[in-house]
């Protein structure tokens, strides 16, 4: 079965600020398939992170080829991941969002979120950076993506 990364962030300029989030989509070979960055107006960086979370969700329940795949949602904050895969989750603030993230994780078989050091995630967290300024809204598809998974991230 093919598998798929997306690699994920969320980022605020101030507490809340001008806020970003960004996602770098690989292939089961670590090639890029697809880079994103939009601006996702004023909210805390927890807030962002879970904002683009629950987009690459809703992108996976919209494109019916992603289906049959493994895909791993990679973040690097350590308590929104805790958040979306423990019970001890208490922030009334993101209780939808949560939930609805929590859901469909648990009724598509090998779709996981998943922490990894913000090292790793590097690249990704300055795009969501670049999300965060006003004029930082990109959407590059290296050529691998359908042409309906491709209009569904243009609605973002």
């Amino acid at each position: 079965m093919d598998s798929l990364k997306f690699n994920v962030d969320g980022s605020a300029r101030g507490n809340p600020g001008h806020a970003g989030i960004s996602c770098v989509l690989r292939d089961s070979n670590g090639k890029a398939v697809c880079l994103f960055s939009f601006s996702v107006g004023l909210i805390d960086s927890n807030s962002a992170e879970i904002l683009a979370i629950k987009k690459v969700v809703e992108l996976c329940l919209f494109d019916p080829s992603l289906h049959c795949r493994v895909i791993s949602i990679v973040s690097d904050s350590k308590v929104v991941v805790s958040w979306i895969n423990n019970d001890d989750f208490d922030s009334l603030e993101h209780v939808n969002s949560i939930n609805y993230i929590r859901s469909h994780l648990k009724s598509w078989d090998g779709l996981e979120v998943v922490h990894a050091s913000r090292m790793y995630n590097y690249f990704t967290d300055n795009l969501a950076k670049l999300g965060s300024s006003s004029n930082g809204d990109f959407l590059v598809n290296l050529g691998d993506l359908t042409k309906e998974t491709f209009k569904c991230l243009t609605k973002f």
